[in-house]
């Protein structure tokens, strides 16, 4: 019976010192949050808990929004398409995943004209991930121009994916999201070389169309010279 008892409260005495070193492990976060462990943003499971928590929280608010209007005549209004943002430090190719991983058919990356045009887009802020417990913030386009924060909890179990516990809205405005998606940004910087070659091209042809006009304005009077001499 001794036995018994001192095996119980060896293992009790295990179990408490497990749940007091997962209760005492910071989180590990992406993007960084000040002295915590930086996740890896395209290994797993910050990719997967990315796409579950754009679905789930895209699914639980899209129906607060405005239908988007059709561009035929004979069509039906639908709900605005998953338009998601992500923080900078993620790769082309880890965007495009995500999207994936999403599920949703509408699902496609932000843009700077969709930021200009005021669409709603739905952003990640952060992933944090402590043991078997993640939470991942997400920002959501709610009534007018104003955007609110979610948190959503994921809870996993040994060889099992994260499965959503908790999504807590949080009734504070956000601050509206931002494209840095690589792609875009490329194709901006891309375009904004092009049109500075262009108009050095530009200026480099103004200035030699100008120096040509000042040659032959030079050459011009003596030609005349020569001319009324020989007379």
């Amino acid at each position: 019976m001794h036995r018994i008892t001192r095996r119980l409260a060896g293992l009790i005495a295990i179990s408490a010192a497990s749940f007091a070193a997962i209760a005492c492990t910071p989180y590990a976060t992406f993007p960084p949050d000040g002295g915590s462990v930086v996740l890896t943003p395209g290994v797993y499971p910050v990719p997967q808990l990315m796409g579950k928590a754009l679905s789930e929280t895209y699914a639980r608010t899209v129906g607060d929004l405005e239908l988007v209007s059709p561009a035929a005549a004979e069509g039906e209004a639908t709900s605005p398409p998953l338009i998601y943002a992500l923080p900078s430090g993620i790769s082309s190719s880890d965007w495009r995943q995500i999207g994936i991983l999403t599920e949703v058919d509408s699902a496609r990356e932000a843009t700077m004209a969709d930021i200009e045009e005021g669409l709603p887009i739905w952003e990640i802020r952060q992933v944090r991930v402590r043991s078997n417990r993640a939470e991942v913030d997400v920002a959501y386009p709610s009534s007018g121009d104003l955007y609110q924060l979610a948190t959503l909890v994921y809870l996993s179990e040994p060889f099992r994916a994260y499965q959503l516990d908790v999504f807590q809205r949080w009734l504070i405005p956000a601050d509206r999201p931002t494209c840095v998606n690589p792609d875009e940004i490329a194709r901006i910087e891309a375009e904004e070389a092009a049109a500075e070659a262009a108009a050095a091209a530009a200026q480099a042809e103004a200035e030699q169309a100008a120096s040509e006009n000042a040659n032959g304005d030079e050459a011009g009077p003596e030609t005349d010279t020569d001319t009324a001499g020989s007379e």
